[in-house]
């Protein structure tokens, strides 16, 4: 009796899980149906690869150009230290501390974008 009782069971499950894939087949392809899949060429992919790549190089140039120009201005100050000058280390600081404020706002505007 518990074997007849199990195997009927197995088999009403079998039926329930084989209604389901049907189910899900069939609102899949309606989805498919509502929101056709189309595969953009590849000339589209290439343009948007070469404006990705000119991207990349132009901000790679202005890191570079910001890097360059904070490098000339810390060997500027170091050559002024060493030369003895107070006054060009006292117009370094004042340019630091006005231009830091505005560096640490332009980054956390570049990461709300992001």
């Amino acid at each position: 009796m518990k074997e007849y009782d199990s195997k009927n069971s197995n088999s009403m499950l079998d039926d329930e899980d084989e209604l389901t894939v049907k189910q899900l087949i069939d609102g899949l392809e309606k989805l498919d149906q509502w929101n056709p899949v189309s595969t953009p060429n590849l000339q589209w992919f290439q343009q948007n690869v070469e404006l990705e790549k000119k991207r990349i190089r132009k901000k790679q140039w202005k890191d570079l150009l910001t890097f360059i120009s904070v490098a000339v201005f810390v060997l500027s100050v170091g050559i002024a230290v060493v030369y003895r000058q107070p006054i060009l280390i006292l117009y370094f600081q004042l340019v630091g501390i006005i231009l830091l404020p505005l560096a640490l706002n332009k980054t956390r505007k570049k990461v709300s974008n992001e």
